[in-house]
């Protein structure tokens, strides 16, 4: 990727942003070598991995990589035949290795939705016998072998701790004895070159015998090891050689375990390097805001709320937001031409667009909308910025100049073109000329090209030319603040004069500079200006208009909420209706049978019998009483709205599923008071539907009732025949209660043998009959299977 532009879009800060997200010694150089490619797999598999670390981080959820160390020298240390590496060393190597195994387990659990991170992590190599043996080894509080690490260097510490305790116990009765003699400066036991010693003052006059190792900064003080203890310091001395010279054995034989599977922990290493790059990619991702862009190989761009990411980064650590971008380009034209005021935004626009391409290109998450596009591009170039080089003899115009040069040289289909203050620094003729002849040869190219102007007659150039487009940033003619906002398709006007007003110039200077303007030009201007106060309205209406929408679809939603809890409770009011009503018949059906049993029992007389039957006529009465107002209150249709609103009349109030009495008429709001039961509800006007009785439906239910005194006859056969299945049902209970009264033990059901239909729901409804003992179909000669024989209890 071309080398200037690279610098002039400042890509090196958006590689640092990443580098310091990083935790990791690899992982920081890999983002630190980080450079834009074409190759689009490549590409697209590393915002995969960025956008699955992502969603992990928005799960509050982190890989684990904690204590992992960049180990690499040590590794190459422990192949060397002999080495020894530091306790602190190898504590580093098992910390990378539990880290290893860490992050290798928690990828492997999940590798269904970090598929593409799993594809990377999944030849990982714990390398737990090295670890071990390091835990076994080193002490990592202390970063000292421990005493375990062998039988030799137990023994040996333990020697030296004997010599030690039987030293101090010498050099402390020593101490006792020669304070009351006034030779010693303090009470107190020193080491000397590894030789226990005692504070000796110089003025004893060679009363104390021993050996002089040291003497104090002042001379008074002489260090002198007590020749009663020379042979037990001796002794100490033999055994720290002899436990260093273990520990050196002991370090050197799991510094050769490290050394054979050095290559592996390597391998491993660099893996962990690579998941600390993804993990600060997606770090990164989440601190801007920032997603996926979709790719194209077109040299297509659709920009959607684009932010310039160090500005974003910068603005926001100051509590402020930056103005989003949104820009197409390569569709309708493929050269846009920005124009407007100084310090409008322009160049931070170009920079914009050539720094999201390049980070889409470095497979990073761009900080902008969801649904913006980028193409993958061979190149980019970018003249941005004053170029002047005292070295080189080369003026600002000479210089871009150059550049504009070597871009001619290479702009292509393929490669993106972004030119800040085209034709400045020359004569504004010429220099307009030259700038119209160069953005039509790089459209002719078809090279997606974004360029910035002052110069009018390139402006109108560009309105009449086909595959070019004018463009501005939004700018408030009357306070002259700039809006940074970027307009597609009108071009912006310089406003020098209104802002040389503001910054204070004379203001006869600057009416002599407005006479000296060339009248078109200032026509020109005053359209531009009243063109960028249309669009300044249209966009507040659009605002306004989205802002009533978004409200209008709330309240939509919150309608819609309430309305499927007003459905779910009457579907609940009815479910219980018709379960209220199916418990009174069972409580019916019982009675029935329970008076049937009595009359069996009494043998009733006629009056007895007609006192049972005006009873059951009461309850059945009841029943069908309850039923019909639990499934007229559960019935959701409305009916026709009230119009006449006379107290006390009945009413429906839909939102309740219930009737209830009309209190009072509509009060001014539209308000309505209505009595639903024991409650008095408030309820709106339109709420209120007449209570209409349609005729009486024709139902097919249990008839709870026995004519007895029609059934002097005997009942033992029932004719089914011709009979619909809905009439089966009524007909059989009816035979039943009057053979059961009757005392009858057995009927006989001729239903027909035709399709089954009639013998199936026969058989149904003496299933549920507690009064049926048993039931068959007749055996030959009795009909066979077109008759059931029933046994009663």
């Amino acid at each position: 990727m071309n080398g200037h532009a690279l610098g002039v879009l400042e890509y090196d800060k958006v590689v640092a942003m990443l580098v310091a997200r990083t935790s990791f010694g690899l992982g920081s150089e890999k983002a630190g070598r980080l450079q834009p490619t074409v190759d689009l797999q490549s590409i697209r598999k590393d915002l995969l991995r960025t956008s699955e670390l992502r969603k992990l981080l928005d799960d509050g959820e982190r890989l684990p990589l904690e204590g992992a160390h960049d180990v690499r020298d040590a590794l190459a240390r422990s192949e060397v035949e002999g080495a020894s590496l530091s306790c602190e060393e190898l504590a580093d190597v098992r910390h990378t290795l539990l880290a290893v195994d860490r992050t290798g387990a928690f990828l492997r659990s999940r590798r269904e939705i970090l598929a593409a991170m799993w594809e990377l992590a999944e030849t990982l190599e714990p390398a737990a016998n090295v670890s071990e043996a390091i835990a076994r080894v080193v002490d990592e509080q202390s970063f000292l072998v421990r005493d375990s690490a062998s039988r030799e260097l137990a023994r040996v510490r333990r020697s030296v701790e004997k010599t030690r305790s039987r030293l101090d116990e010498k050099l402390q009765s020593i101490l006792a004895r020669e304070i009351s003699n006034d030779t010693i400066q303090e009470a107190a036991v020193h080491i000397r070159n590894g030789r226990y010693v005692l504070p000796v003052k110089r003025s004893s006059g060679g009363r104390f015998k021993g050996i002089v190792h040291d003497q104090s900064g002042s001379g008074a003080t002489l260090f002198v090891e007590p020749l009663p203890t020379v042979e037990l310091n001796n002794e100490l001395a033999e055994l720290r050689a002899a436990e260093k010279k273990e520990v050196e054995r002991v370090l050197r034989e799991v510094t050769a375990l490290v050394g054979a599977e050095a290559s592996s922990i390597l391998h491993s290493l660099v893996i962990i390097g690579e998941l600390d790059y993804y993990w600060a990619s997606a770090v990164l991702s989440r601190d801007l805001d920032a997603s996926a862009p979709s790719l194209n190989l077109d040299g297509r761009l659709s920009i959607r709320d684009g932010r310039h990411p160090i500005l974003l980064e910068t603005v926001r650590r100051g509590g402020g937001e930056v103005v989003p971008l949104n820009l197409d380009l390569g569709t309708a034209s493929t050269t846009v031409v920005i124009s407007g005021p100084n310090a409008g935004g322009k160049t931070v626009t170009l920079k914009t667009v050539g720094l999201l391409t390049l980070m889409a290109q470095s497979g990073l998450h761009v900080p902008a909308g969801g649904d913006t596009e980028l193409s993958v591009f061979r190149d980019i170039y970018a003249d941005i910025g004053d170029e002047q080089s005292i070295e080189q003899s080369l003026s600002t115009f000479s210089s871009h100049l150059r550049v504009i040069g070597e871009i001619l040289g290479e702009a292509r289909q393929d490669t993106l073109v972004l030119i800040d203050e085209m034709g400045a620094g020359t004569d504004p003729d010429e220099g307009a000329s030259l700038a119209i002849a160069i953005l039509e040869e790089l459209t002719a190219r078809g090279a997606p090209t974004i360029a910035t102007t002052h110069l009018g007659s390139v402006k109108n150039h560009v309105h009449n030319t086909d595959g070019m487009e004018n463009a501005s940033m939004a700018f408030d003619p009357e306070t002259l603040e700039p809006g940074f906002r970027f307009v597609a398709g009108i071009p912006g006007a310089s406003h020098a004069l209104s802002i040389a007003e503001t910054l204070g110039l004379p203001d006869g200077l600057l009416r002599r500079a407005r006479d000296l303007r060339d009248k078109d030009s200032a026509s020109i201007d005053e359209l531009l200006a009243a063109l960028t106060e249309r669009e300044r309205r249209l966009d507040a209406l659009v605002e306004e208009a989205e802002r009533e929408r978004s409200r209008a679809a709330l309240a939509r939603v919150e309608c819609e909420r309430r309305l499927e809890g007003v459905r779910d409770e009457g579907k609940k009011l009815k479910t219980q209706a018709l379960a209220e009503a199916r418990e009174t018949l069972d409580r019916a059906q019982s009675l029935v049978e329970e008076t049937v049993r009595e009359i069996k029992a009494q043998e009733a007389a006629r009056d007895t019998i007609k006192k049972a039957r005006e009873k059951l006529r009461e309850r059945r009465a009841e029943v069908e009483r309850q039923i019909e107002t639990e499934e007229r209150e559960a019935r959701p249709e409305t009916g026709r709205p009230v119009l006449d609103f006379v107290p006390g009349m009945t009413v429906r109030v839909a939102s309740l599923g219930r009737e209830g009495e009309l209190i009072d008429p509509p009060d001014g709001r539209g308000r309505v008071r209505v009595r639903v039961r024991n409650a008095t509800v408030e309820v709106g006007r339109d709420d209120l539907f007449l209570v209409e009785h349609p005729e009486p439906e024709v139902r097919h239910r249990v008839e709870v009732t026995v004519d007895i005194e029609a059934s002097e006859s005997p009942v033992t056969e029932l004719h089914l025949r011709g009979s619909t299945t809905d009439e089966v049902c009524d007909a059989i209970e009816r035979c039943i209660s009057r053979a059961l009264v009757q005392g009858i033990s057995s009927i006989r059901i001729i239903h027909g043998k035709g399709t089954g239909a009639l013998r199936s729901e026969t058989h149904a409804v003496l299933r549920k009959m507690p009064s049926v003992k048993s039931f068959r179909l007749g055996r030959w000669g009795e009909g066979d299977t077109g008759v059931t024989i029933v046994e009663l209890k």
